[in-house]
């Protein structure tokens, strides 16, 4: 390999500027379709009535053709309608060098997210919550606090409001800013509430 630094998001950034033009129809109805079509075939890819393959030659079959869509295709950016791409041994570094383990929530809440490989014995991080639903400003604070309560759930995924002091976050507006302020004080306060003031979210 003669790579040598890891892809940031200032280069993510810098691609998403010049990259291939796509539209976003194009992307999603043909770029993408017409590409696992053709690896399914030349990878053999048959998930039968398995939604995840545990059979060992099928995972690297699944994994080769996840590898070359991503090569090929790279990544669509919605804000440029340009295409990023990156390089095999970019690929490869992200692969070979993620975070091993970092800590999320803090204090008595606190949980250890570590790497986890195939056939891991380990329970594995739980994260609940509405993820990115849209909340109403009556029911978001017990709708979070329902799932700090549950003791499987480590940490909140947190959903979004739909209004603001009965106004819509609208992107760019002042109320964006206050609803995600919000947010976040809510959120935190109904883990409070819960009894886990240092979950995270």
């Amino acid at each position: 390999m003669t790579f040598t630094k890891s892809v940031t998001c200032f280069d993510f950034y810098d691609r998403a500027q010049k990259g291939e033009k796509a539209t976003q129809d194009d992307w999603d109805l043909m770029t993408i379709p017409m590409k696992a079509m053709e690896l399914k075939q030349k990878y053999n890819l048959d998930f039968g009535n398995e939604f995840v393959p545990t059979d060992k030659d099928q995972m690297e079959r699944l994994f080769k053709a996840g590898f070359e869509m991503l090569l090929d295709c790279g990544i669509y950016c919605t804000d440029t309608k340009r295409i990023v791409k990156y390089t095999e041994d970019e690929i490869w570094d992200a692969i070979n060098n993620p975070h091993r383990e970092f800590q999320l929530g803090t204090g008595r809440d606190a949980v250890q997210m570590k790497k986890r490989s195939v056939g891991d014995k380990r329970k594995p991080i739980v994260q609940g919550g509405p993820t990115g639903s849209p909340i109403s400003e009556d029911v978001f604070v017990p709708l979070h606090m329902s799932y700090a309560l549950e003791k499987e759930v480590d940490t909140i995924v947190n959903g979004v409001m739909t209004s603001v002091r009965g106004k819509p976050p609208i992107p760019g507006s002042p109320y964006e800013v206050l609803a995600a302020k919000s947010e976040t004080r809510l959120i935190k306060n109904a883990a409070a509430m819960a009894g886990r003031p240092g979950m995270a979210v």
